[in-house]
């Protein structure tokens, strides 16, 4: 390491004195330091093989900032400064170890030196413990309900597969009648209503489900949701009005969707865990058996018109046979497929967005606003209170209850 003094021709002279003025202010504290760490047996300075320099020198610092002298030859010899020395030892190691905050310096009783003032500032999703992949399970939580209940799909499939069972329904072709017979065997191994609904409500707060009682409703969500659509409206309103030159302003802040889908972002991580992961495979898997019935050209043939006969229509014509309601199948679809593109976008937004992954958020907003829109005037409305009732033995899912999902949440 150079020496901070100049050696060289023509500055000897002073370099030298200062040099001895220096080791008589330093005292025999550094000579001391060399002493102490030297006897193996009572510390291991190859705990800080990085830079044991650093460490005799903080060693130094330390016992100087305390006024010690240790000027004792003998009293050092016999250990009587050896309780001091370790205390520097312990806390210059600590301070070594611990980098330079000078927080934990001002503790040790350091000197703070320069600090720029400058804080981490916890940037990274994995700094601030968010998980995507609870994310995106959230978002497949999400689509399972809105086609799964809101749409109907597993109490269609269960009543189309009663149905049959009963004699209604008269269906020839083989494989059709395997994939009937398999799902009517299994219904009792499906996760049913109050299971899912349980699921729903304390993953995405949505529903009125009774809970268990460790459970806890995420009752936050629901509001954060509805923040992130409205700031997405807000935006299309300002961008529309400043591309026709209504707006006095030069540009459109993206700050306010960014800050809501953070916020997003941690209450899903808290709220999509344990057995949710699970849970949203299980009933995934289960809704795409649900759609397997309910698509099966032989079952298709038995419903729709003659022009257009596909799986919506037959859950269109079920809907109306066994429930007495007709559903917007475009809508309720959108819903859902858009609402889960909203959920990807959210898993990976890490602070910021491309301008595709921008797009495609505003897009997919735009396009769920105007399709939840399309409910009102369609849906019946709620006339419960949305609060759990223990005294209305109605289950959210069951037959008269289940109309009332499709009102504005």
């Amino acid at each position: 390491m150079a020496s901070k003094f100049d050696f060289t021709a023509g500055n000897f002279g002073s370099a030298l004195k200062s040099s001895i003025e220096e080791i008589a202010r330093l005292g025999p504290i550094p000579s001391r330091v060399d002493d102490y760490l030297a006897r193996r047996g009572d510390v291991d300075p190859s705990l800080a093989t990085r830079d044991v320099k650093g460490l005799k020198d903080r060693m130094a610092q330390y016992l100087r900032g305390r006024g010690a002298r240790l000027d004792n030859q003998q009293r050092f010899q016999l250990g009587g400064y050896d309780e001091l020395l370790f205390t520097a030892y312990d806390r210059s190691l600590s301070a070594q170890q611990g980098g330079n905050d000078p927080i934990l310096s001002v503790q040790r009783g350091d000197e703070i030196g320069a600090w720029a003032f400058s804080v981490q500032q916890f940037d990274t999703t994995v700094a601030q413990g968010l998980d995507p992949n609870a994310i995106r399970a959230a978002g497949a939580i999400d689509y399972i309900y809105e086609l799964g209940e809101r749409m109907g799909v597993f109490r269609l499939a269960e009543a189309l597969v009663l149905n049959w069972a009963s004699g209604r329904i008269d269906v020839v072709d083989n494989r059709a009648t395997t994939r009937l017979y398999a799902y009517w065997k299994q219904l009792d191994d499906r996760s049913d209503a109050d299971e899912r609904g349980m699921l729903y409500r304390r993953v995405i707060g949505k529903g009125r489900s009774q809970l268990l009682s460790r459970m806890v409703a995420n009752d936050g969500f629901q509001p954060l949701w509805s923040n992130l659509m409205g700031e997405i409206a807000t935006f299309i309103d300002k961008s529309e009005r400043l591309e026709t030159g209504l707006s006095d302003t030069s540009s459109v802040s993206t700050g306010p969707i960014y800050q809501t889908i953070r916020e997003l972002q941690y209450n899903l991580t808290e709220y999509c865990t344990g057995m949710a992961f699970v849970q949203a495979q299980e009933i995934y898997k289960q809704l795409q058996s649900a759609f397997d019935v309910l698509r099966d050209p032989d079952i298709v043939a038995n419903f729709g018109g003659p022009r257009r006969r596909n799986m919506w229509t037959v859950i269109a014509e079920l809907s109306k046979e066994d429930f007495g309601r007709s559903l917007p199948i475009g809508p309720l679809l959108r819903v859902a497929v858009d609402g889960n593109r909203i959920y990807q976008i959210i898993a990976d937004f890490d602070g910021a967005l491309s301008a595709d992954a921008f797009r495609n958020l505003i897009d997919a907003g735009e396009s769920y606003i105007i399709n939840s829109s399309a409910f009102d005037g369609q849906m019946p409305t709620e006339s419960r209170d949305s609060g759990d009732n223990e005294d209305d033995p109605e289950d959210e899912f069951s037959d008269d209850a289940f109309a009332d999902e499709f009102a504005d949440e």
